[in-house]
């Protein structure tokens, strides 16, 4: 199998596992090569993540490494399939940003997405027009068609508010800046506001705003997600920086994250104060 161009973060994630096991075993990298008969070139591309392994040469390791844990062993055939498999987000690939597909892959497996967001409305609830908005500011005079793929992809992804059974439980803290912002103008922002209190009535959806008089919060140093994985100790954050997103695997650090967002859910508005906020700034906003 051809090493691919990036790893997504569940690939890192399995050779990140699949090395962890072969460490615990006691044994070298060589001596996986031995095991499948090939370079010990390849079994550091399968614990980057540059390449993929197959389902009889997963279960040869995991048999080496002595892993008789019937639940991880599901965990990470089921990442091995993924990481072979096509799916809609991999039609963007041309076009989008490697975190794209990162992001589009967790969400599709996720349990629940909980998001902390200090300036914009989050992506899964934000309208075709707001996305725009935001897009043609990333870049300085980016294509019109550029800008329309990155709104056709955003909107693929919202896909997962409607997934029926599998939808996973939504759960938002907004900062109040992020109602008062004036993105594309009275009418693109009273439109988004709107779209926001239609969403929150759905029952896997919970909406908060942490408003201005609070004294002190968590969230000073930045918005973050949190992806509720099915698979035992694989949730993950995303946290942002200026110009990426920033993966978070490790369990302490993810734990670490999870009581911040607590923690800010606790001081916020509850979901009813929440959104008579909204419904009030988006009543100013008239046009």
């Amino acid at each position: 199998m051809p090493p691919r161009r990036y790893p997504t973060v569940r690939q890192k994630r399995l050779g990140a596992e699949l090395r962890r096991l072969r460490e615990a075993a006691g044994l070298s990298g060589e001596q996986a090569a031995e095991i499948l008969e090939c370079s010990k070139g390849k079994i550091s591309r399968i614990e980057t993540g540059m390449s993929g392994i197959r389902a009889a040469e997963l279960k040869a390791l995991l048999q080496a490494y002595d892993v008789d844990d019937s639940e991880l062993v599901e965990a990470l055939t089921e990442m091995a399939r993924e990481g072979r498999r096509r799916n809609w987000w991999n039609q963007y690939e041309s076009v989008l940003p490697p975190g794209f597909a990162d992001l589009a892959e967790l969400e599709a497996k996720a349990l629940s997405l909980h998001s902390w967001e200090t300036v914009l409305v989050p992506g899964l609830l934000q309208t075709p027009d707001y996305m725009r908005v935001l897009f043609r500011r990333g870049r300085i005079e980016p294509p019109e068609d550029e800008v329309e793929a990155h709104v056709r992809g955003r909107m693929h992804r919202q896909h997962v508010m409607h997934g029926g059974d599998a939808t996973p439980d939504l759960w938002f803290v907004l900062y109040e800046a992020v109602l008062h912002a004036r993105f594309g103008g009275l009418g693109v922002m009273r439109e988004q506001l709107l779209h926001l209190t239609r969403m929150a009535q759905h029952d896997h959806v919970t909406l908060q705003v942490l408003p201005y008089t609070t004294d002190s919060h968590r969230g000073v140093n930045g918005p973050f997600g949190i992806v509720g994985m099915p698979d035992t100790g694989m949730d993950v954050v995303r946290a942002e920086t200026a110009l990426s997103s920033l993966y978070v695997q490790d369990h302490a650090q993810v734990a670490a994250y999870k009581l911040m967002f607590d923690q800010l859910r606790a001081v916020a508005l509850g979901p009813g104060p929440s959104l008579k906020l909204i419904r009030d700034v988006a009543e100013g906003l008239r046009v």
